[in-house]
């Protein structure tokens, strides 16, 4: 139970770290998308982080002056992310667990009763 229980705070770790990386840099692309600091590079970084970046986009690309908003938007997208991140990372490891305890589920076996 103890080395579960590691396992699951290893996991909530590594899911702040690529929420925080992931998430980081889509509010500095969108932050950057105004002039003097927009370049090719915030286009190519607002693509590889689309899913997390397009409601602050929006947000300013109606008006430049929503720094606050689009702030409180990614920390709320941020927590949401982590979440999901964390989800996958503890049904991965329940499924560890599971196919530890009873092997046969490894193999893909199946009881019929």
């Amino acid at each position: 139970m103890e080395e579960l229980d590691s396992l699951i705070r290893k996991a909530n770790r590594y899911s702040y770290i690529i929420s925080g990386l992931y998430v980081g840099i889509a509010t500095i692309a969108v932050l950057c998308s105004y002039p003097p600091y927009y370049g090719d590079w915030v286009l190519y970084i607002l693509f590889l982080t689309f899913p997390v970046s397009i409601i602050s986009f929006g947000v300013m690309i109606a008006g430049k002056q929503y720094f606050l908003v689009v702030i409180v938007i990614q920390i709320i997208i941020f927590w949401c992310f982590k979440c999901w991140v964390l989800s996958l990372f503890v049904k991965k490891i329940h499924k560890t667990e599971i196919e530890l305890q009873v092997p046969w589920l490894a193999l893909g076996w199946c009881l019929v009763s």
